[in-house]
């Protein structure tokens, strides 16, 4: 992991989500969580073993899908009657090709998972191994076929769901705080998804592969009575609002802020640089938001056309000073290689924008073609990507990439995502405001441990 992530870790609402979905329709489940749990094969089969469960789901990215095959099979290996689903952005992408090439999975869940594992559930109870005909949102086996159910609808009212089922984590192993900016202040914080999908197209970006370009909203008195029992069941004093982009919704951002004002809760969340005014960001450091993060992706504008972000220099600049006038910690993202076109200059460009703007925080990632979007599409048709995909290069953070753009080869485009990240950490308007925010012997433990994982990523990791 690299500084930043050390420093930051967050609950797996997703998962979370499914499983409050099912405690809630009397089915028993229980959680791992290999982000913050280091087990062995063994171990990790003695937990299984002593739950016995009739199913066991894997949530797989790109680059967790092998290992999550390799586990399922060591637990048919050992509980051969159990069935094991996959589901996840890389399942939803390709479901069927998921199915011929992972084995040891016996079916797919593709799209939102609440009610397709539910009903997988129900088919479970009813016979081993399960007939699944007719559930849709499923990719399973029939012989030596594979079976592609219809997409199942999309959740229309998300205050129907239950609230995540955070009772089932061990909470001591997430102290490190949800998002970069915040453990120097919260002791102990969470994650809250507000809403589903985004209205927005970007061609690097997976989030619509599972929630669809439909925006749907909870309800403001939905959101706040989860914070509200995250405050009196669990101690949380901070949330990240992991919603693509949070602040669309006007009306129902002004109720949410009203909400946390009275609660006295701090918080933080993402959004677009077109999503914001002056008085909103003003509004959300009164209502107790200490930070924001942008996407900002490149510095120049051809290259923030081709890939749809459809945001302007001048939108850029306007929100990041605005955010700072605010008072709110910034964070923006950049990606190296965003669109297999881009050149040099054009990287040095993003580099000088990002300086101009001067996020307290960034995340640099080198392009990766995750399957289901455009940009995967380009790259294969490019002759960019090899012919076998080691999907475990899938980690935009700490592999070595499998692929190549136009003007950067593999290596070059590593080289670049550290040398941004020298060129800014070590500016002297960087160290300096780094510096100014350490006002408290606890901001200052917080920051030198953060620096000091993240210069070992830069300096010492090696890439898989």
């Amino acid at each position: 992991m690299g500084g930043l992530e050390k420093s930051s870790v967050q609950h797996p609402v997703n998962i979370l989500s499914l499983a409050a979905h099912l405690l809630a329709n009397d089915i028993e489940t229980r959680i791992i969580d290999f982000e913050v749990e280091s087990l062995t094969d063994d171990a990790f089969l003695d937990r299984v073993s002593d739950f016995g469960p009739d199913l066991v789901g894997f949530t797989c990215l790109s680059p967790t899908v092998v290992a999550a095959n390799r586990l399922a099979g060591a637990i048919k290996s050992h509980l051969p009657e159990t069935f094991i689903v996959a589901g996840g952005p890389h399942i939803s992408a390709m479901p069927e090709r998921a199915l011929k090439e992972f084995e040891n999975f016996d079916a797919g869940v593709f799209g939102e998972g609440e009610h397709t594992l539910l009903e997988i559930c129900g088919r479970v109870d009813e016979c081993k191994p399960p007939k699944l005909d007719g559930v849709a949102g499923v990719a399973h086996r029939k012989g030596s076929e594979f079976v592609i159910e219809e997409k199942r609808p999309l959740i229309g009212d998300l205050d129907t769901l239950a609230f995540p089922a955070r009772h089932l984590l061990n909470l001591d192993l997430y102290r490190a705080g949800s998002t970069p900016g915040v453990g120097d202040t919260a002791t102990n914080s969470t994650v809250l998804f507000t809403s589903r999908g985004c209205a927005e197209d970007c061609t690097f970006c997976a989030s619509k592969i599972t929630f669809s370009r439909k925006l749907r909203f909870r309800s403001a008195e939905h959101v706040l009575a989860e914070v509200k029992d995250c405050i009196e069941n669990f101690g949380f004093d901070h949330f990240t609002i992991d919603d693509d982009t949070f602040t669309l919704n006007k009306a129902r951002l002004t109720k949410i802020l009203e909400g946390f004002s009275e609660l006295r809760v701090s918080w933080d969340c993402d959004t677009r640089v077109n999503a914001v005014d002056e008085e909103m960001l003003q509004d959300m450091k009164a209502a107790g938001c200490k930070k924001v993060a942008f996407g900002i992706e490149s510095g120049s504008e051809r290259i923030r056309a081709l890939i749809k972000k459809r945001t302007t220099q001048e939108q850029i600049i306007r929100a990041f000073d605005a955010a700072k006038r605010a008072g709110l910690v910034t964070q923006a993202f950049f990606i190296i290689g965003s669109h297999p076109s881009e050149t040099l200059d054009e990287v040095k460009m993003t580099l000088k924008l990002a300086k101009r703007v001067a996020p307290d925080f960034i995340i640099v990632n080198v392009v990766t073609p995750f399957p289901g979007t455009e940009l995967y599409e380009m790259m294969q048709a490019g002759g960019y990507m090899p012919e076998t995909l080691d999907w475990e290069k899938f980690d935009c953070t700490h592999t070595q990439p499998s692929w190549r753009t136009e003007h950067f080869s593999s290596d070059e485009l590593v080289r670049l995502q550290r040398w941004f990240y020298l060129r800014y950490s070590f500016s002297p308007s960087f160290m300096l405001a780094t510096l100014r925010r350490i006002n408290s012997l606890k901001a200052l433990k917080y920051y030198a441990s953060t620096a000091v994982g993240f210069f070992k990523y830069l300096l010492f990791e090696k890439r898989r």
